[in-house]
């Protein structure tokens, strides 16, 4: 090995040692260090997932819809009348499943869509 070459190395290595020894490269004991600030940030809240509520309101109202245009306005009311005769969810699931005005007219276009 040549004796320039020894010389660049143990320079890089000098340099090395200094920047540690500042506490560059690493957590240096007692120093705040990533860890610490990361611990301490406050956590970003993610906001409301508008997109993600809109595409599940969507497809309840096209399941209803389908629902409404297979088995007709009349049956459709009388099994979610007998729905809301039954417990407290039973209820709930009546009140959603209700055939608002949305769903007829939904309802109406897959009917005449779907033959």
């Amino acid at each position: 090995m040549s004796n320039s070459g020894l010389k660049t190395f143990e320079h890089r290595l000098a340099r090395i040692d200094k920047i540690h020894q500042a506490g560059g490269a690493f957590e240096a004991t007692g120093a705040l260090g990533r860890s610490y600030f990361d611990s301490v940030r406050k956590k970003e809240r993610r906001p409301l997932p508008l997109r993600a509520l809109a595409l599940l309101f969507l497809g309840a109202l096209l399941f209803k819809a389908a629902v409404f245009a297979q088995v007709g306005p009349q049956v459709y009311d009388a099994r979610i009348a007998e729905l809301a005769q039954g417990n407290t969810a039973e209820k709930v699931g009546a009140w959603v499943l209700k055939a608002d005005p949305a769903t007829q007219v939904l309802g109406g276009m897959l009917k005449s869509i779907l033959g």
